[in-house]
């Protein structure tokens, strides 16, 4: 037998909706540590005991917002799976939802982030399958006959993701390098399409080719 909610149940779900939602959007804006309890209830018009109902700590909070984050995150990447032709409009349009994610976000919230070695644990998890399923998404890439049969996908993986950490990293440390006039978008963006052309078939370039022309210089 299916059980409605009752109205306070709903009411309290929507309350702990809006506060992660506001929570994750001061974070990236600000960085995690400039961010209090007060703020978020003051922008909410509630009180800071309502938060505190909800959520332990500020911990408890900034995982809760990630969590919704990477739910609207996945529920996009599944749009964009069910839209695809081949694996490449998957690879592309992924990519894109998540640097342009990358957008309003401090580049302190990164740093801070490294302050909360629970929540690191469950990103570098949650980043292990993602990796995992790029690497099954290349292999079918492969038999489409869009990368090199000679492709080592695994190690590429491992390239892209250590030369993205690089250049965040440098970002982070000094923002006078000669990257930082460039956002962590144009950063990831010209990375991505620099390995994934070395990797791709003659006609996988023709389709990247296309996808930068139609999309305008942009993995939009």
């Amino acid at each position: 037998m299916k059980q409605t909610r009752t109205k306070e149940e709903h009411t309290k779900e929507e309350v702990h909706r809006l506060i992660t939602e506001k929570a994750l959007e001061l974070f990236a804006e600000r960085g995690i540590k400039e961010v209090k309890m007060d703020d978020i209830a003051s922008i909410l018009s509630i009180s800071k005991r309502t938060i505190y109902e909800q959520f332990a700590d500020k911990e408890q909070l900034l995982l809760e917002a990630l969590k919704q984050h990477n739910r609207r995150m996945r529920d996009a990447s599944k749009e964009k799976i069910r839209k695809a032709e081949h694996v490449l409009d998957i690879i592309l349009g992924i990519y894109s939802l998540y640097f342009k994610s990358l957008k309003k976000i401090n580049i302190k919230f990164f740093k801070e982030l490294e302050r909360y070695p629970n929540i690191c644990k469950r990103n570098d998890e949650r980043n292990h399958k993602n990796d995992q399923q790029f690497i099954a998404w290349m292999e079918v890439g492969r038999e489409q006959g869009l990368f090199r049969k000679d492709a080592n996908f695994e190690i590429l993986l491992f390239i892209i993701r250590r030369n993205l950490e690089t250049i965040f990293t440098a970002n982070m440390k000094d923002v006078h390098n000669e990257l930082s006039n460039y956002s962590p978008e144009e950063l990831g963006r010209t990375l991505i399409l620099f390995y994934l052309r070395g990797i791709s078939t003659p006609r996988g370039q023709e389709i990247i080719e296309q996808y930068i022309a139609k999309t305008e210089n942009s993995l939009a």
